[in-house]
């Protein structure tokens, strides 16, 4: 009896975010509706949790490229996008000049903040934090970032537990450092993949595609219909 109370209560929850979610995806389309919009747009879920009353309170934001952390190695090592897609989503603790204002308790307390994919868009562009500002200068991460080529499942970052597949289809890459750099870019097309370096263009293997220089990856969504998992 209990466990089917819960069961309910957890879905009039997820039901309510999903309308609110909804509500403000059609106000966006009221002021921007395009083919970008179409293909790149996504929007994100913003979760305050208050330390005080443990009320919930949730924004929706559009997004149309998603900015990852890239995690610290002492030793300098590789990571994976995974690991930088986690941290992105983990729950991050604010202090009360950092917090908004709590809805309930009507003024700033401590609280708790995760990101979440609400809407998945057609092609995802993810954007490889590299670049960091210090109060006196700005550095370049020059960690060797691991992602898949096919297959990629944002569906544990999303609103449901089920698969959400991407597959890879370009890179931006970026060489040098925040004095002088120079872009150079990986693309798929049906004969397979190809580098792009200003007016030169050869042909390139998959082995060759991961480097410390990826800085921008672009995935196109492979599974039309959401699947759940087993």
């Amino acid at each position: 009896m209990w466990l089917d109370f819960v069961l309910f209560h957890s879905f009039l929850i997820s039901k309510r975010l999903s309308e609110e979610a909804a509500a403000m995806w059609k106000k966006h389309l009221e002021r921007d509706d395009s083919i970008i919009v179409d293909l790149f747009s996504g929007q994100l879920r913003s979760s305050l949790h208050c330390s005080v009353c443990s009320h919930y309170s949730n924004t929706f934001d559009v997004f149309c490229d998603l900015s990852l952390p890239i995690p610290k190695r002492s030793s300098g090592g590789e990571v994976t996008l995974r690991e930088c897609l986690d941290l992105f989503s983990q729950e991050e603790k604010l202090d009360k000049e950092n917090s908004p204002m709590c809805e309930r308790c009507n003024r700033r307390t401590e609280c708790t903040k995760r990101l979440s994919i609400q809407r998945f868009p057609q092609v995802i562009v993810i954007h490889l934090n590299r670049f960091t500002t210090s109060r006196w200068s700005i550095s370049k991460s020059t960690v060797y970032v691991s992602f898949p080529l096919t297959n990629l499942d944002l569906g544990p970052y999303g609103p449901a537990d089920c698969a959400v597949l991407y597959d890879l289809y370009a890179i931006c890459n970026h060489a040098g450092t925040v004095n002088m750099g120079h872009y150079t870019a990986c693309c798929l097309d049906e004969n397979g993949w190809c580098f792009y370096n200003d007016s030169s263009v050869t042909p390139l293997t998959e082995n060759q595609l991961q480097t410390n220089q990826a800085y921008v990856l672009f995935y196109q969504r492979s599974n039309s219909t959401t699947t759940v998992r087993k």
